[in-house]
């Protein structure tokens, strides 16, 4: 993402043409990315443009980088274009996970990385500065005898970085200053949709199972959802907002985590079917991953659970990992889902002193539950049509 954002930042001083944004601002509301941000009232969302109008925009030659990376890459959050400046007045906003980073450490390298792309004839310049949403760095860009200067706003939280791109002609970038500095200001965070209510207690879980914290459990930013056998899946760009909690319990017992997830419209429809065509096909053939010296395998197959609805996702998982001699195996159990825009996940895994029976009898029960929170009215039992989450059958 961040060589992406670059290449748009470079792209912005090195292409042509003329004219102001439009007068007057408005609010656009990016849940995708968490944020809100100002812009001139009369630019145009190309994110949300429907297929059929990012391929008009991609046979412009002024438009075809950024409508194709909103095509493309769900990292860049939000691409918006004044359409009366024919694709030389638009701005990005990118988000990605860096790792723990300070602010002043990825605005050095960014700066730096600038220098050098943009050579002895370039300028960067960076500066601290404050935004609705906390501390950043503003880097402007411009180089002689290019028709374009840019903007690059920087910051840093929770371990992702928010990359924020103005772009303007040389020639009218006064015009535009102002009220790109006002939209950079006015960048804030969404309130996330409450999920606490939908996450499973520990006492729904089993007796004697507590909640407890899941690493980055509430960032949909670089954080996945859905991972079963190591395949991507698109709908993770439509995530509105997530949570994730692992559950404890003294002495020996199953390891379970359990995950709820938001999004937009239509996005947790398509994320069961994703993990659905998945699992059928990782059934079919183990998929095997292959990073250097390591060798990981995984082994799905079908289980069904008849007190849940239809549709529900329900699998044998087995993670085989293999470095030379060395061979270890995790066997558990995955169950996947939704009630309208919400996806609920259910992992139970066999921990030290436990079988796959323990953890088939704590995931099937705790899915049940899960159901409950939802508000999916779950199968009598009887396995008839309108019961049985049939393994691939979302």
């Amino acid at each position: 993402m961040r060589r992406l954002l670059l290449a748009l930042g470079l792209l912005a001083v090195l292409t042509p043409a003329p004219a102001p944004a439009a007068s007057g601002m408005k609010t656009f509301n990016v849940p995708t990315g968490g944020f809100a941000i100002d812009l001139p009232a009369g630019w145009v969302d190309v994110t949300k443009a429907a297929p059929a109008v990012l391929g008009q925009l991609e046979k412009e030659p002024s438009f075809r980088a950024f409508a194709q990376a909103a095509s493309q890459n769900a990292a860049l959050k939000l691409i918006a274009a004044d359409p009366a400046a024919g694709g030389t007045v638009y701005m990005n906003v990118g988000a990605a996970r860096i790792g723990p980073l300070s602010l002043t450490q990825v605005a050095g390298a960014t700066a730096a990385a600038l220098k050098k792309t943009l050579g002895t004839t370039g300028n960067v310049q960076a500066t601290a500065v404050k935004l609705g949403a906390g501390q950043a760095y503003r880097i402007h860009l411009s180089k002689k005898g290019s028709p374009n200067e840019t903007d690059e706003y920087l910051l840093v939280k929770d371990q992702v970085e928010y990359v924020i791109v103005y772009v303007a002609p040389h020639t009218t970038w006064q015009k535009h200053a102002a009220a790109f500095a006002s939209s950079a200001k006015s960048f804030h965070f969404l309130t996330p949709p409450n999920l606490n209510k939908v996450i499973l207690k520990g006492s729904q879980v089993g007796a004697g199972y507590k909640l407890g914290s899941f690493p980055f459990g509430t960032s949909f930013i670089g954080e996945a959802t859905l991972d079963l056998c190591a395949q991507t899946y698109p709908s993770e760009g439509l995530r509105t907002a997530r949570l994730q909690v692992r559950y404890t319990h003294k002495g020996n017992s199953v390891d379970v985590s359990n995950e709820v997830v938001r999004y937009a419209s239509g996005g947790a429809k398509l994320a069961l079917a994703e993990v659905a065509a998945v699992a059928k096909a990782c059934a079919a053939k183990p998929e095997v991953v292959k990073q250097g010296t390591i060798t990981e395998t995984y082994h799905v197959s079908p289980l069904k659970d008849p007190k849940l609805a239809a549709g529900a996702v329900v699998v044998k998982l087995s993670i085989s990992v293999t470095k030379g001699k060395q061979h270890q195996t995790q066997t558990g159990v995955a169950i996947y889902q939704i009630k309208g825009d919400t996806l609920s996940g259910v992992y139970a895994f066999v921990g030290k002193g436990t079988t796959f029976a323990d953890a088939q009898r704590i995931a099937f029960h705790a899915a049940e539950q899960s159901a409950t929170n939802l508000g999916i009215k779950t199968g009598s039992g009887s396995g008839g049509k309108k019961s049985g989450g049939k393994g691939f059958t979302a």
